[in-house]
């Protein structure tokens, strides 16, 4: 007669399955507590997972590099944008505080330097005013034929298209190196006064000293240029 545990395979494994079952709990054990109890066993084991940690670790690593170099770009970049100067070869002058320029994108505009006027000298129906042909000699001796850098302030054109700009030669300021001179005056078109403060102290400087023309007593004031008192 066929036993129940025959008749059931679920209640036993003739092939030996239990045994089996056992047998590898058993090994496993036997494995684990080599690995945890044992030196050699211990150092395989940190082994296996220090490689584990390592992979990640060093794809971060090549990670935050790249990124570092990237960032590092993007820096000199933003640097650059903020810095805001373009360069300029100057074709020709036109009197003390404009000239003609070629940009590098071969475009060719009239420049006018900012927060500043110097004495008329081709101005329709204005005769040649004082220190004005002066003015217009030391521009054109400074920027003649000479690579420039152009920076903007919060406009960059006035009414006329004339491109306005503080204009840099070898670093130096143009626009200051007039004011210094006493051959131009400050004037303030608004908004674009990025200089305004530096600009007043040269002129106050300039004036002290009298050069250019704060030589002649009311004949340059914050309205403009007054060629009777020259007279």
């Amino acid at each position: 007669m066929t036993s129940p545990e025959q008749r059931n395979p679920q209640n036993g494994n003739p092939g030996g399955g239990p045994k089996r079952s056992v047998l590898s709990i058993i090994a496993t054990v036997v494995v684990l507590g080599l690995l945890l109890f044992t030196g050699p066993g211990r150092e395989m084991l940190g082994n296996l997972l220090d490689q584990d940690e390592t992979t990640p670790t060093e794809s971060s690593r090549q990670t935050d590099t790249q990124g570092s170099a990237a960032g590092g770009d993007k820096t000199s970049e933003d640097a650059a944008s903020v810095d805001g100067r373009v360069s300029a070869a100057v074709e020709r002058t036109v009197d003390g505080d404009t000239f003609i320029a070629i940009l590098e994108d071969g475009s060719r505009e009239r420049v006018r330097m900012l927060l500043l006027d110097t004495p008329e000298t081709k101005k329709e129906g204005t005769p040649v005013q004082p220190f004005g042909p002066e003015a217009s000699e030391y521009t054109k001796k400074l920027l003649g034929g000479k690579q420039v850098e152009l920076e903007f302030d919060e406009e960059q054109r006035d009414q006329y298209d004339r491109m306005l700009a503080y204009v840099y030669l070898d670093g130096d300021m143009v626009n200051e190196q007039l004011l210094e001179q006493g051959l131009a005056r400050v004037v303030v078109y608004q908004p674009n006064d990025k200089y305004i403060d530096e600009f007043r102290k040269i002129q106050d400087k300039a004036k002290q000293e009298k050069l250019g023309v704060w030589s002649i007593e009311g004949y340059a004031d914050n309205r403009g240029f007054h060629p009777e008192a020259a007279k």
